[in-house]
Order: C-alpha cells, then structure tokens, then sequence
C-alpha cells in the first residue's frame, strides 16, 4: 500500500499532520490523467502557493518577519470524490502554480496537492514515517457550478515557534529541486533525462549519526540512492535554505548525468582537501548560484529559533591566504566553476571574461569530464572545456590563475586532465606532481603528512601507469596504515584496505589504459612519512 503524510487544510483553519493510508495494493495509484480546464469556464480552477522564509544576510538567521509565497509548480494535483476518495481526475499545477477541472459526477470534491512532479519525477517523503510521500489536502468544496478553490501551504509560524505543521517545507524542498532540474532540462543539449529521485524531509531529522528511519541522518546529504534533508526546529533545519537543497541535488546529479570520484570526509573553508572531494562540494556550492541567481549567497540557518547561520557570496573570488586557493579548495572550485558559467555582468572583474552558461558546463560535465582517465577534479573540467571553445582559451586561462596567491597556494593554467606542470602543491611540496608517473616494473616512494584527517591532501597521493594488457601487482610498504586503491576511468578495480601499511592487489590491467594508483593514509602523529609503492608484471 502507498503511504501519504497528509498536510491537512480547511478553511480558513489548519488542521494537524495526519498519515493517510490509502486502498488497493500493487504500487501507488495511477489513474489516467486528465488534462485540467479543458473548456473556457472550467468547473474547478484556482492557484496554489507555498510559503518560504528567507534568510536574513545581516542577522544570519531566517527571517520570519518577511515570509513570501511562491507557486507550487509542476506538482501533481488530484480531484477526489469528497464522499469516499475516489480519484475523479488528476492535472500538473502550471509554472504558475494554476490548476482546472472539468469532469462528471460527483460535486462534492476535494483536492490533493502531492509533494512530487512528475517531468522530472521528483517526489518528497518522510523517512520517520515509513516513507510516507507529502500531500496538502483542502477542504471540501461543493461545485455544482464554476468555483475557485486556492490553497496555500503555510510555514506554520506562529511568532516564535512552529505552533502548526509545516505544511510548506516538502513543497519548498520541491520547488528547489524542480528548479534545478527544469533549468538543465530546458538549457542543455541534448535534453537530459533524469531519473525519479526520493528526497527525504521530517521535522525529526537531526544532527546525529544514527538510524536515518529515527532521524537520525547526521546532516543534509545525498546517500548516493536518495537525499536526505535536516528538518529539527532549534537544531538545525534546511528546507528554507534552497541553497543547500540545490547542492544536494547537484550531487545526485553527478551520479545520475556525470561522474564523481569523491570519497566524501569532512571539510570546511581553508581545507587542503583531497582535491576529488574539493571538486564534488565545490561544483555542487557553484551549481547552487547558477540555479538559484540572481542569489548567489550560499546560505544554511540552525540554532534556537534558526537565528544562526552562515552564508558566502559564491560571486566573490577568495584568493585570500585564509582561502589557501588553489585546485585542492572547494572555494577556489566553486568560484572558477561559477565564473567559467557567468559573465562580468557589472565589468568590474577583469579576468573573468568567460561566460559558458549552464549548457556549456553541462557539454563538459557528461563529456570529457565524465570520461576522463584522471581523477574528477578541476583540472578534468577546464581540460574539457578548453577543448570544447577554443575560442576562450585564452579566457579560461586568464580566470583559473587568477586564484594564485604566491609559491605555494594557487593554480596554473591547466595545460590537461593529469594538471600537468602544476606547481602550486598548497605548501606541500610533496603533492607535486599532482599524478607521479610509474611505468610497470618500477618502484616509487611518495611522502604522505601525518596528523592529518584522510580526506586532506596531505593524506592522499595519485600515481599513474598504463595497463599492458596482462597481470599487475601493486603493493605499498610503510611503517604506518595506508590504504591502497586502483582505479580506471574512475571505477575501482582494486583495493586493499587494512589497518597496516602492506597492502598488495593484483589484476589484469588492459593495454593502453590508463590507471590511477591512490595511496590513502592515516598516520597519526604529526610529520612526513614514506610509502613504497610498486608496480610489478
């Protein structure tokens, strides 16, 4: 059976959260649609709307004082028999959140209003409640003539609390990500088809690392199948920070459309990251901006009352020391990525002449990018999308060393996918060359930086060789623990993970085929140590 969290509402008064269980079994109902309005005066019309608070710049926080109301959007609209639920008709709500009925029978009706779109198929659930899917019910409406039934999904704020259900979160968390959709939809070619994603919301969603079915889903994130959004009201809740819900999206959308290496890990502004997880969060904070302009402030609220907050201008270019800008920051990702698709609309950045729009990121990123024999980090895209416009070049070259900041933090021109001749190695002298170059049969020592987290650089080395097309061993030797992974195109073939520094896999490597050969460590005492690493027939 289907489950629904139904967002009651009656006029004027709201009414409690309730769970609706609806009959027959097999899968959700699917009744043949029915086109809305199809005659000048249609028996039902009216518009639907959801509320959102915005977030406050100065004070950091949401701000409930200027609550606004948007159209609900492509959502799936049902018309039921008031008398026992039985589905007369179903439409899709406009871009201006409009609907319209005509149909025989019954005038006593209702209308439900799904949390979900259907083109593309995104639908919002609740994770506590057995994945109940969101529905805003109205009340009950006699139409035995042309009538006018407007809803509204209100925020539930009473003043300093949420005194009743939040009926426009699901739709809020639905609206950003229909948003993002819609725009690639509409701007890339070929037109992208995107698969159903499940995005999961309750207001007992927490920061803690648990059951995600209790809540307990530690912070908004993309699990890889489905995405997960905070929701504990004086905690931390993200359904009014569209910012974060579009980011989340954007990693779903590496995994359905493009490619992501990333590992995951913690990280933060000023981090020396692994320069996959630099690229993923960094390309997913700039995607943000280019969806949700002429916003281009990252936002997340939390706290009492969500008062707190923090928030960056992804259109600010941070070459800052504090920044440490170079191919290993997300920051220094978010702001190339987002300039690479913008242009110098107020003429007031000189190096950034660049603008690609949406279409020419998204040529790259299901392109070269997504095929690369490297990593997935920024060399890979401005590699793709330097071969993609000759013609801007220069320009893309002219944006990307703009972030340099002295000897040791920075970027160069990226000349291809392996950031060959990079010399910036974020005051880690041993990060360089980005890929070490082996050849089967040869033996390589690398230098690794204890006391560091393992998704920083300083934890992690690449090395590279080409298959010949028989049986490989690679194996490390070191006094500390160190992972071993091997890679093609992205996708592991090996790896040997222990608690000790002698890892060893081995595996037919195809001939010409480039792999990549990632040394992950975790010494735990401050200061460098060495790995040997070897590539034998």
């Amino acid at each position: 059976m289907t489950r629904h969290t139904k967002l009651r509402q009656t006029l004027p008064a709201l009414l409690a959260l309730s769970v609706l269980m609806t009959t027959g079994c097999g899968g959700e109902e699917k009744p043949t649609p029915t086109p809305g309005g199809t005659s000048p005066t249609p028996r039902l019309s009216g518009k639907l709307r959801y509320e959102s608070v915005p977030y406050d710049h100065s004070s950091n926080g949401l701000d409930y004082a200027n609550i606004v109301s948007h159209p609900i959007r492509g959502a799936r609209v049902l018309l039921l028999d008031a008398a026992n639920d039985a589905i007369l008709a179903e439409t899709a709500s406009s871009k201006d959140g409009t609907y319209a009925f005509d149909w025989t029978g019954s005038p006593s009706v209702k209308i439900w209003v799904h949390a979900e779109t259907t083109e593309p198929h995104i639908v919002i659930a609740d994770n506590t409640t057995q994945n109940a899917k969101y529905v805003l019910e109205s009340a009950e409406i006699v139409a035995d003539g042309p009538q006018t039934l407007d809803m509204l999904a209100s925020t539930g704020w009473t003043g300093n609390s949420y005194g009743t259900e939040r009926q426009s979160a699901p739709f809020v968390i639905l609206d950003a990500a229909y948003s993002a959709a819609r725009r690639f939809i509409d701007e890339a070619l070929p037109t992208p088809v995107f698969p159903k994603l499940e995005i999961n919301w309750s207001v007992e969603n927490r920061p803690e690392d648990g059951d995600v079915n209790a809540g307990q889903i530690g912070t908004s994130h993309w699990d890889g199948n489905e995405i997960y959004v905070l929701g504990k009201a004086d905690v931390d809740t993200d359904e009014f920070d569209t910012h974060v819900i579009v980011h989340e999206w954007g990693h779903s959308y590496e995994d359905f459309m493009s490619r992501s290496d990333s590992q995951g890990g913690s990280h933060g502004f000023g981090d020396v990251l692994d320069p996959r997880l630099a690229f993923s969060e960094g390309f997913c904070t700039a995607l943000s901006a280019m969806i949700l302009e002429p916003d281009t402030v990252y936002s997340d609220s939390m706290g009492l009352q969500q008062k707190d907050g923090f928030r960056e201008d992804v259109d600010d270019n941070d070459t800052s020391m504090a920044a440490k800008p170079g191919w290993y920051s997300e920051t220094t990702v978010e702001n190339i990525v987002f300039d690479l698709y913008d242009d110098d609309k107020n003429g007031t950045e000189a190096f950034d002449k660049v603008s690609l729009g949406l279409g020419g990121i998204h040529a790259a990123m299901v392109g070269g990018f997504k095929t690369t024999s490297a990593m997935t980090s920024l060399f890979p895209l401005v590699a793709t999308l330097k071969a993609n416009h000759a013609d801007a070049v220069g320009g893309i070259d002219s944006l990307v060393v703009h972030h340099g900041n002295g000897s040791s933090f920075g970027i160069d021109p990226v000349v291809d996918e392996w950031g060959t001749n990079e010399t910036h190695g974020g005051d880690d002298p041993n990060a360089i060359p980005v890929y070490v170059g082996m050849k089967i049969g040869e033996s390589k020592t690398i230098t690794l930086v204890g006391g560091l987290d393992w998704a920083l650089l300083g934890q992690n080395r690449f090395l590279r060789f080409t298959g010949s097309g028989s049986s490989v061993s690679v194996s490390t030797s070191s006094i500390d623990d160190v992972d071993l992974y091997v890679y093609r195109r992205g996708t592991e073939v090996a790896s040997s993970v222990t608690t000790s520094g002698q890892e060893s896999v081995q595996f037919s490597a195809t001939a010409g085929d480039e792999y990549v050969i990632n040394v992950q460590g975790f010494g735990e005492f401050s200061g460098s140590y060495d790995v040997i690493v070897d590539v034998l027939p």
